[in-house]
């Protein structure tokens, strides 16, 4: 089984860019870390993570967690918000200094998009636990069709 860190800049990012990572029957999520104090105070309101520990992203000591973990960050080339491209430059930096990091993306321009298994499932997922959100993805189906993933190696 495999063990993630989802560092997710706003709440429902983590679903937006993650949900086929977070619904695999051979991962356990051990943590999702959100990028500011606001989307941390709107997960905490919801009951889907109550069994997954949660914290400030700021706050975490990245070279401390354990090699098994597997650490999934948006990319910092293919997310145009800042704040994606801030956190993707973290994960940047772990995955040079030999920690394993995959990025995320759910922009359609991203060379590794793929359309998701179940996107009515995602879509219901993100309007059970996101129902004030739903018009930013009632028109928009990148948010609930497409999402991607892509390991970088670092060669030096």
């Amino acid at each position: 089984m495999k063990k993630c860190v989802i560092v997710a800049p706003h709440a429902d990012d983590e679903i937006i860019g993650c949900y086929e990572v977070m619904t695999a029957k051979n991962v356990k999520i051990h943590e999702i870390l959100f990028g500011s104090r606001e989307a941390l105070k709107e997960a905490v309101l919801k009951e889907e993570y109550l069994d997954i520990s949660m914290g400030m992203a700021e706050k975490v000591d990245f070279e401390k967690y354990p090699s098994d973990l597997i650490l999934l960050f948006p990319d910092p080339i293919y997310e145009f918000h800042p704040m994606h491209r801030m956190w993707g430059a973290v994960g940047e930096k772990l995955l040079r200094q030999g920690k394993t990091v995959v990025f995320y993306s759910v922009n359609m321009q991203a060379p590794y998009i793929h359309e998701v298994k179940s996107p009515k499932a995602k879509r219901k997922y993100l309007n059970t636990l996101y129902p004030e959100k739903n018009s930013l993805w009632e028109n928009d189906n990148k948010y609930f069709l497409f999402e991607g993933y892509t390991e970088w190696k670092i060669k030096i």
